[in-house]
């Protein structure tokens, strides 16, 4: 992103321009309706309005003069944008702990079975290729594992935030595509945590909402990766043995 659409912050410095409804800056608990761009259909700071703002948007049935005065836009930062998000956004908490908890409970069942069958542990080297969706344990250069995978999304242990694979621009689309059903059932439920892409987190959070993906795709197992400044985590669909075979020319984008 340019500078020409970033903004200077008292509090959190340079950061992304977003733009909010009037009500949203010192609210809490007003509602939180975001409005994707088909332009920009994986923005992490769409822009944002309240319930009232969406009640009048939809008496009027579009944007439009009395809709755009009543909810008279405001200019913040991004990190701003996550605070007010978070201290207004309303959802149903018991209903998303419940999803949590029937997440873990189910990559619980898998992942034992998973991890000894394959011997995941036991493995010299990891590499896992965008472009195919593999992910591949070798030993001594010999590929003896190949994982069918989709990337869930990172952590970083730099910002202490997580991000949605789909949401993430360095991330081809066939590495990605299926986190956009967490979104979507984000959307429908509205869950902050699986329709925002991007929110303060921990390695925890990593692995409920890998666990809550495993369980809506019915994976096998999952897995999680080192990265420079976090973790890439992933869930595997299908696992198969390779025959051993001479080979030198297993490289990937990340090894141990």
């Amino acid at each position: 992103m340019s500078d020409d659409n970033k903004v200077e912050c008292g509090v959190h410095g340079k950061t992304s321009a977003t733009f909010i409804c009037q009500h949203l800056s010192n609210g809490e608990g007003l509602g939180f309706n975001m409005g994707f761009d088909p332009k920009k259909p994986d923005d992490l700071y769409p822009d944002a309005w309240c319930d009232k703002c969406d009640e009048v948007l939809e008496k009027e049935g579009e944007w439009n003069d009395a809709s755009e005065a009543f909810a008279d836009i405001r200019l913040v930062c991004s990190g701003c944008y996550c605070d007010i998000r978070d201290k207004n956004w309303v959802q149903d908490d018991e209903g998303f702990t419940n999803l949590v908890t029937s997440s873990f409970e189910y990559l619980q069942e898998i992942q034992d079975a998973f991890m000894n069958t394959y011997k995941i542990g036991d493995h010299e080297r990891w590499d896992w290729y965008q472009e195919t969706g593999k992910l591949i344990f070798s030993h001594d250069g010999e590929p003896m594992l190949e994982c069918e995978i989709d990337f869930v999304g990172t952590v970083s242990t730099a910002s202490d935030t997580w991000m949605w694979a789909w949401a993430n621009n360095a991330l081809t689309e066939k590495i990605k595509a299926n986190s956009r059903l967490i979104r979507e059932i984000g959307d429908e439920k509205h869950f902050l945590k699986l329709a925002s892409a991007h929110w303060a987190a921990d390695e925890v959070d990593g692995w409920e909402m890998t666990a809550i993906m495993a369980k809506i795709i019915r994976s096998i197992g999952a897995y999680r990766t080192p990265s420079d400044n976090g973790f890439v985590y992933m869930i595997v669909n299908k696992a198969s043995w390779v025959k051993q075979k001479k080979s030198n020319s297993i490289l990937g984008f990340l090894s141990k």
